[in-house]
């Protein structure tokens, strides 16, 4: 998640290539009549995609001291989670996926203000969308529907804020900066609520 610009670069294209040709396969129209199993494959390869995107964005995480890096981390990972979740309410068609997906939008449409309303006040420039590795996030889950659209989508939730919770966590303890602190510090247990309610939902999806 906390990555400043030069390294997200580096990092991007690996994953980025490996989503791809799994793309070409969902996008098939014969997709519809493929055996379950083989539709399956192809969410399953999906998610291992996202997770290497994830592991591919934390690995220089600890690399980002500026408190400016952190908050426009922050706000890029607020506003892909609430594009991702718009995604879900139109996609899926579980009940719990449904209002996993209104939950997170409004809780990161709220934590996204306090961000903007702090970056502008401390004088902080924030980015003005998304990264890179969440744009091809966005991607994969762009043509995935029903299951393996949830699948994917909540494997991407609890990956994503494992990390969250540990780098506000992180950021709660030792940013330079008392405001940034504070509000690491406030956010955090709304984050550890995420991470709950994303492994409660995996689990309800996948019984």
């Amino acid at each position: 998640m906390l990555i400043n610009g030069n390294l997200l670069m580096k990092e991007a294209p690996m994953p980025t290539r490996c989503l791809i040709p799994e793309l070409r396969d969902v996008r098939a129209p014969a997709e519809a009549k493929r055996p379950m199993r083989a539709r399956l494959y192809v969410a399953l390869k999906a998610v291992t995609c996202l997770l290497l995107i994830a592991g591919a964005t934390t690995a220089h995480a600890d690399d980002v001291k500026d408190p400016s890096d952190f908050l426009g981390s922050a706000i890029e990972d607020g506003r892909a989670e609430i594009q991702s979740c718009q995604l879900a309410l139109r996609k899926s068609s579980d009940a719990s996926v449904q209002a996993f997906a209104k939950r997170m939008i409004a809780d990161h449409q709220s934590l996204d203000a306090q961000i903007e309303s702090l970056a502008k006040r401390k004088g902080y420039t924030l980015p003005s969308g998304i990264s890179i590795s969440q744009e091809a996030t966005q991607a994969a889950l762009e043509p995935l529907t029903g299951h393996a659209f949830d699948k994917v989508f909540m494997e991407h939730n609890v990956s994503d804020h494992k990390d969250d919770v540990k780098q506000f966590s992180d950021e709660a303890q030792h940013a330079s900066d008392p405001d940034v602190r504070a509000l690491a510090a406030g956010a955090r247990p709304v984050l550890q609520e995420h991470l709950k309610l994303a492994e409660e939902t995996r689990a309800k999806i996948n019984r």
